[in-house]
């Protein structure tokens, strides 16, 4: 194999590179619990802070531990899933969506290392290799587009002012005085730039025209060349 058809790949490696870290910032910003900051406005024993971080799977606030001496705060999670009664239809539909989004970002990772794979064994077939980068930047084109509309919507509900009905076990109001976007919101921006870049280069990707593709040489055929 050529080197100038190794080089090739180069420009495929950066595109492979801003997808994946953008498909791992994806995950660190579901996990992430800061998605929407409320402002409770009044205090409580139990939520001394008056602030309330929530997330795409929990909820967390510092609450105080009531039998130490000092009084001293420790965080409290409440997690929570998909088939939860008491979230939201657009809160349930941004979860959906963000799932849909990590498996569209596995399948499009899984794409495009086979078609790395050929491209660098020099065993590539352009109709081969470019499908597989194509359905890849497809894959990750459509995650980064679920992100965004996630991300948008979260910033609808931030603007609304929507609140979230709680179970009592948890102890929060079902509506804050104010509330913000959290910092979750930056990591997910990130997540949609990177693989709408590096979706957009693999789904528009034009196969190297000089493609040193050597087909095997049998026992016979070497036999009839001598």
């Amino acid at each position: 194999m050529s080197s100038s058809y190794l080089s090739s790949g180069n420009p495929q490696l950066t595109g492979f590179s801003l997808t994946v870290v953008g498909w791992i910032l994806l995950g660190v910003s579901v996990g992430q619990v800061e998605w929407r900051l409320w402002h409770l406005g009044n205090t409580t024993s139990i939520i001394p802070s008056g602030s309330v971080w929530v997330g795409i799977l929990k909820v967390c606030y510092y609450s105080s531990v009531r039998h130490s001496p000092r009084r001293r705060t420790s965080k409290v999670c409440h997690t929570y899933g998909m088939r939860n009664s008491f979230l939201p239809e657009d809160f349930r539909a941004i979860q959906h969506i963000l799932l849909l989004a990590c498996i569209l970002g596995a399948m499009g990772k899984a794409s495009l290392v086979i078609g790395l794979r050929n491209l660098h064994l020099g065993i590539a077939r352009k109709s081969t290799a470019c499908n597989s980068f194509t359905i890849g930047g497809l894959c990750y084109l459509s995650a980064g587009i679920c992100v965004l509309i996630s991300v948008l919507w979260n910033f609808n509900a931030v603007f609304k002012n929507e609140g979230i009905s709680f179970p009592a076990s948890f102890h929060i109001p079902p509506r804050p005085k104010a509330q913000e976007v959290g910092t979750a919101i930056s990591t997910a921006i990130i997540s949609v730039i990177l693989m709408l870049l590096g979706g957009a280069f693999f789904f528009f990707y034009k196969f190297p025209v000089e493609c040193p593709v050597h087909p095997l040489i049998t026992g016979q055929e070497m036999d009839i060349s001598s």
